[in-house]
């Protein structure tokens, strides 16, 4: 429509301009007519060339894409018509082109006022042309051109309105996608929450059960026996706070800085917090609070430590956290995660890698024999705009 409107435009000048000019010298009110003309159509052709499809947004109302070169264009070309419609009439013709053009980019009561301007302009231009001896020529086009401008704000009216309830409807269906898509995840918490108290959780009891049943014996017991007492009861703890948070993860709504000031108080480690706490996201706060347990834990069985400390860190787009110790620590190659858990039997350090660097973070271990350990985890705070923390 809009090319068509265009070249309609284009026509419209050249034929107008054709008939105008066969009828009147190029002298006095013809060569003003031409500069108009000329003026008209030059800055028409530079609004339209190279121009993209205007993006309506049915929240703005005027002009929209202010200071664009479609918008400037087109009203420079009507700033140039109107005074050549009445000194021209035979370029009246080109108004009905121009109204269509110029609503593209106008809106609202800016549009009504164009529009009536370009109305005025033909009638002025018919008026003086039939010195007031035909009225019919004179308010024909006045009157039909009122009923086009308001036919045509109702229209646009009516698109606006329908493109806001397409919003509206694109909006709702995205959000019933997210409520299809947390319920979802709901079901399946609370299956994986019931296939681990079925399975690992009643076993481990039952395990438990067994070690402490036989302590009550009296039987004669190794360390080794009692630190994995120890660790089924820890475990068995850790796997129905789990099962806790699975099956209704809205409970555990408890700030990073306290779940981590906790685990260090736990621990017997200290606790520092630097910089102004602010609400993590509940994926980045869960991973810092599994790395800080997996440090201390390692700090306390492995590395012989008497001393240890928790740092949490907010910078200003970024979280992080140290966990440091004085304990025996280990060499370069060892440092590798890969070797500690294989010599450890674990896989404790693959894993906090891996859930830092889940969420585009960086986990860097810093240990030299007999100097301690400090284990340090920083994940992007994307839901921060960023301050001075």
């Amino acid at each position: 429509m809009d090319r068509v409107v265009d070249i309609g435009f284009a026509v419209l000048l050249i034929v107008c301009g054709i008939r105008y000019f066969s009828r009147h010298p190029l002298e006095g009110e013809g060569s003003a007519a031409l500069v108009l003309a000329i003026g008209t159509g030059v800055s028409y052709a530079i609004a339209v060339i190279g121009r993209r499809s205007p993006q309506r947004d049915p929240r703005t109302a005027g002009l929209e894409a202010v200071g664009s070169r479609q918008a400037i264009g087109l009203l420079v070309s009507t700033g140039f018509w109107l005074p050549l419609a009445v000194l021209a009439p035979s370029f009246g013709w080109c108004g009905f082109a121009l109204f269509f053009a110029v609503h593209r980019v106008i809106r609202g009561r800016l549009a009504i006022v164009i529009s009536t301007a370009i109305v005025v302009a033909v009638s002025t231009g018919l008026l003086i042309m039939s010195k007031g001896d035909d009225l019919g020529l004179v308010l024909g086009p006045f009157f039909g051109g009122l009923v086009l401008t308001y036919a045509y704000t109702a229209l646009d009216r009516a698109l606006e309105a329908q493109r806001t309830l397409n919003a509206q409807l694109v909006e709702t269906r995205e959000q019933l996608a997210r409520s299809e898509r947390d319920a979802g995840a709901l079901a399946e918490r609370e299956r994986v929450a019931s296939e681990l108290h079925d399975t690992v959780v009643q076993r481990t009891a039952t395990a438990l059960l067994m070690l402490e049943s036989d302590d009550l014996r009296g039987g004669e017991q190794s360390a080794v026996v009692g630190e994995a007492r120890d660790a089924l009861r820890e475990g068995l703890v850790q796997t129905r706070q789990l099962l806790h948070g699975l099956a209704d993860p809205r409970e555990h709504d408890v700030p990073l800085a306290a779940a981590l000031e906790s685990q260090a108080r736990a621990a017997g480690a200290e606790f520092v917090m630097v910089g102004d706490e602010r609400t993590i996201p509940d994926a980045i706060s869960h991973a810092l609070t599994r790395v800080v347990q997996e440090a201390l834990l390692n700090s306390r069985k492995h590395a012989q430590a008497t001393w240890s400390r928790v740092t949490l860190t907010f910078f200003d787009a970024e979280v992080g956290v140290d966990v440091a110790d004085d304990g025996i620590g280990f060499t370069a190659r060892e440092a590798d995660s890969a070797t500690i858990d294989s010599e450890s039997g674990g896989f404790g350090i693959r894993a906090m890698t891996w859930r830092i660097e889940n969420l585009d973070g960086a986990l860097t271990i810093e240990s030299y024999p007999d100097e301690g350990t400090i284990v340090s985890a920083i994940v992007p705070d994307a839901a921060h705009d960023g301050g001075t923390p």
